[in-house]
């Protein structure tokens, strides 16, 4: 085997990966970096926590995440926790996961003070782990464009404007209303999921 000439591959950095910390992007994490981010529950619990809890005004308490965590995993309330869960997350948090994240730059992990919050590159996580805002679409337009489209189609075919191959006002009227409901009824489905 040949040797390896570089420092990154010498440590196990993948060229893309070297590449992007030499370019100084910052706001950008790796691949690897993402998925060993999410690989390990406690920081995908973390990162829950943070979108749901905090701000980067506000940071969250190392005591509090902790408590949070150890009731998620096990499936207690926060009040339930006992001294001895909090701990055990609490410990694994402090000297592993938070300093990991906070290398990583996705949180900004004060030790001193215990208190977490979140950077721009934690967003990064959002997709991945079902944070993202929900975007809802503009239903009163197209609620509009779709009446507006068919009351044109019925009244071209109502006045003999537009002929189509088998068109007559009644057909066009139940066209309409079949197109309609069909959208109504999709609509529905949609919004109750």
């Amino acid at each position: 085997m040949g040797k390896r000439s570089s420092w990154g591959a010498e440590r196990g950095i993948s060229k893309t990966d070297q590449t992007e910390r030499e370019s100084g992007n910052d706001t950008q994490l790796s691949r690897d970096a993402v998925f060993k981010t999410l690989s390990n529950r406690r920081r995908r619990l973390t990162l829950q926590y943070l979108s749901e809890h905090g701000t980067t005004d506000a940071p969250v308490r190392l005591r509090d995440l902790a408590e949070w965590i150890a009731a998620a995993e096990n499936d207690v309330p926060v009040e339930a926790v006992t001294y001895k869960q909090r701990k055990r997350v609490y410990t694994s948090l402090y000297q592993s996961h938070l300093p990991a994240l906070h290398r990583d730059g996705i949180v900004q992990y004060d030790r001193a003070r215990g208190t977490i919050s979140m950077t721009p590159v934690a967003s990064t996580f959002d997709t991945y782990l079902g944070f993202a805002p929900q975007t809802t679409p503009v239903w009163p337009l197209y609620w509009l464009g779709l009446g507006v489209g068919l009351l044109l189609i019925a009244g071209l075919s109502w006045f003999d404007l537009v002929s189509l191959p088998i068109s007559g006002p009644f057909f066009m009227l139940l066209v309409s209303v079949v197109v309609f409901v069909s959208a109504v009824l999709f609509a529905h489905s949609k919004d109750r999921r």
